[in-house]
């Protein structure tokens, strides 16, 4: 039996079982995509503070988390770039949200992303290109009321690869719509980031039982650049 994975370890006994006959593995497709989602200022926060710092700054920031992630997230698009796949970054709506409504509940309370300068600007690591798709989103999922569906399968794309946060929030919504979109759908475990670690513990678990595989970066990155 292969070693437990960090957030494998989280369940025992009786929750251990409970999803052992979900664990199907997917079909990789020939056309992957590259999904990052919501690596900007007002989710990541300022480097080098711990979270309560973080968070203070930025009410919705995942501090160290987030910038442990960062060097795996620019791993991706490097690699990506490199094999020609596409890239979708995705952001919150910024002041827009307030015309549209909260991608949570009480984000519109303070300062979260509700029109703060900079809140919504990307981490220079996970910057767009040229010719990469961005979209602002209205809910948690990159699906949800916006083009990446279309655009995907105009391409046409047969599997995501999954990046971003949080890994509980928009990430693991991201996937249930992208699984539901008909696309294999692979989440990397180095990529995701989330201010809590049970949180993220019981994503990882649930997502790869149900809609998703979850992945280690090196194997991620060499499916990327292809042969």
């Amino acid at each position: 039996m292969s070693e437990l994975r960090w957030w494998e370890r989280v369940f025992e006994g009786d929750d251990a079982l409970a999803y052992r006959s979900f664990r199907h593995r997917q079909q990789r497709g020939r056309r992957p995509a590259l999904l990052v989602v919501d690596v900007v200022s007002c989710f990541v926060g300022p480097p080098d503070v711990d979270l309560p710092t973080a968070v203070a700054q930025w009410p919705g920031a995942c501090g160290p988390a987030a910038h442990a992630a960062l060097p795996a997230i620019g791993r991706l698009l490097a690699a990506a770039r490199r094999g020609g796949v596409p890239v979708v970054h995705l952001r919150p709506l910024g002041a827009d949200a307030r015309l549209l409504g909260p991608t949570v509940k009480g984000e519109l309370d303070g300062e979260f992303a509700g029109g703060r300068p900079g809140a919504v600007e990307f981490l220079p690591a996970a910057a767009p290109r040229d010719g990469e798709l961005v979209v602002a989103k209205p809910r948690a999922s990159a699906f949800f009321h916006t083009p990446v569906a279309t655009y995907l399968h105009s391409l046409p794309v047969d599997s995501v690869v999954v990046a971003g946060c949080t890994t509980s929030g928009c990430v693991r919504a991201t996937v249930v719509d992208a699984f539901s979109h008909g696309f294999a759908t692979f989440v990397v475990e180095q990529a995701v980031f989330d201010r809590s670690r049970l949180s993220a513990a019981v994503s990882l678990y649930e997502m790869d039982a149900k809609y998703a595989d979850v992945v280690q970066l090196d194997d991620a990155t060499g499916w990327m650049e292809g042969p």
